[in-house]
């Protein structure tokens, strides 16, 4: 009898265990099971599977790149000559994924384009940092090798985490998250946004960093008695109850509580420390409709509360890539098109890379010339600039030149019609630059610094420009900057201060 019954106790135990065993199974992947796709199996599953097994050898050590120079049509020369890439990345890419999905909706990116993207980055060399990486290198304290990215979501959805951790896992990359406390920390996720649960589990893998969005931020409110309506940093909210706008001081009060909320609601809710912030809509008050004054306001409190803040930077608005600056607080992101393919993703980041000197191009093919307004067109002739038929003027910039200091840019020139026609050398951004100012009258060398223009020099002449072909350039070394004209050399030019460059 006693030997049954310790059979029966023993029976009983293993299935008490084996009960218990799939019981915390399913509470420790409760999320997986309600949001996995059969889909998933063999879009995400069996090729990071494969990619496991097989390794494939991808890291950038094991691989050659082959580089290729263009030559003779705009040439750049330096004192200091680098040639070929460096083992070091000189400036940093910072992607920007929000959903990952298997319908394509015009703004989110499909889960086959995600998956073949990461595989082509990876094949290519491209490997993942921390945000202590990158927050290091962007205070030149440590040196990142060549081709490193920060991988980025936002909104902390679901179809963030459960299609994209596999291929995370199996390409050993990791990614940073930014998500809206109010939804994930507060048991408000639902079947779109990621639970504290979840968020905890995705911080245990080690492959995720959680990072603050906003509280209340995300949503459009009402800016005006008329019903206009707006983002929430950039702007001051209508009161209905008070028939007004915000005071300076309500905005104040509201921003920094948001501010100190998200950062809060994480720390304390998954006990991981916070250091960065990512504006919703890439909006930290350069877009305000009713408050001016708000971007210096919103940079101050982000300051005092976050180490680095993210933003959107739009297709020719800036350079792309983050460069080591000193205090460098706010950082640009790449957002990926829900039309790219993985070929498109690498011409982007391939272009948009640090150029090193002595750099020729010929226009042959798309190097980084990215338009900043009206028309640019390459063909057999190299680069052609023009206006729109609405407008008086087009610039472009080359991706990759930021950090250029010391050198002389030559270009020949074809000057078909216009009042003037200029070279930008250290172009920072549209408000801190220098410029040879070509026109039929005279050549200037201007300087915009802080958004502010001032004409440094001026050399009065009869050049009658329209229709002719020209070299022309502009030098600089240190603070000195000349103007050529058809290997002209106007007086030399000494500029006591322009940006970090000074």
């Amino acid at each position: 009898m006693k030997s049954i019954f310790l059979k029966k106790i023993l029976v009983m135990s293993a299935i008490l265990g084996i009960q218990g065993f799939f019981l915390y199974a399913f509470y420790i992947n409760e999320g997986l099971i309600f949001n996995f796709k059969t889909s998933y199996l063999t879009k995400v599953y069996l090729p990071s599977y494969i990619q496991s097994l097989n390794n494939l050898k991808l890291k950038t050590g094991n691989y050659l790149v082959s580089v290729a120079s263009v030559f003779n049509f705009n040439t750049v020369y330096s004192e200091n000559i680098f040639s070929g890439d460096s083992q070091y990345a000189k400036s940093i890419p910072v992607l920007l994924y929000h959903g990952i999905i298997e319908n394509a909706d015009g703004s989110n990116i499909l889960l086959e384009d995600f998956k073949d993207q990461m595989f082509a980055l990876k094949k290519a060399g491209w490997e993942t940092i921390t945000l202590d990486d990158f927050y290091a290198f962007m205070r030149d304290k440590k040196e990142l090798p060549d081709k490193s990215f920060l991988l980025t979501f936002d909104d902390g959805r679901k179809d963030s985490y459960y299609p994209v951790d596999p291929i995370l896992n199996a390409l050993d990359y990791n990614a940073v998250i930014f998500v809206i406390t109010k939804y994930s920390l507060e048991d408000k996720s639902g079947n779109f946004y990621l639970s504290k649960k979840e968020l905890k589990q995705m911080a245990k893998s080690g492959r995720w960093e959680i990072e603050a969005h906003t509280r209340e931020g995300h949503d459009i409110y009402k800016i005006s008695q008329d019903g206009k309506q707006g983002h929430y940093y950039s702007n001051k909210l209508w009161l209905d109850d008070k028939n007004r706008l915000e005071t300076e001081e309500e905005f104040v009060n509201r921003i920094k509580s948001d501010f100190i909320s998200a950062k809060s609601d994480i720390e304390q809710g998954l006990g991981v420390e916070v250091i960065s912030f990512a504006f919703p809509f890439g909006d930290f008050g350069q877009d305000s409709v009713n408050f001016p004054e708000a971007e210096p306001i919103i940079s101050d409190l982000a300051k005092s509360i976050y180490s680095t803040a993210f933003y959107q930077v739009w297709p020719g608005k800036d350079f792309s890539f983050n460069y080591p600056k000193e205090n460098q607080f706010l950082i640009k992101r790449i957002e990926v098109r829900s039309y790219w393919s993985s070929d498109n993703l690498l011409k982007v980041l391939d272009t948009a890379k640090a150029k090193s000197l002595p750099y020729f191009d010929n226009f042959g093919d798309y190097n980084g010339w990215v338009k900043k307004w009206g028309r640019i067109l390459f063909d057999d002739n190299g680069l052609k600039i023009m206006s729109l038929e609405d407008s008086t003027g087009a610039v472009t910039i080359l991706e990759g030149s930021y950090d250029w200091s010391n050198y002389l840019f030559n270009s020949k020139i074809y000057f078909n019609k216009g009042e003037t026609f200029s070279i930008l050398g250290r172009f920072l951004n549209d408000d801190n630059f220098v410029a040879c100012v070509f026109s039929n009258k005279s050549i200037k060398i201007e300087q915009v610094l802080n958004g502010n223009k001032k004409i440094i020099a001026e050399q009065q002449g009869d050049f009658q420009l329209i229709g002719g072909v020209y070299n022309a350039g502009i030098a600089l070394k240190g603070g000195a900057v000349n103007c050529y004209l058809d290997n002209y050399l106007d007086n030399e030019i000494t500029i006591t201060s322009l940006g970090s460059y000074n």
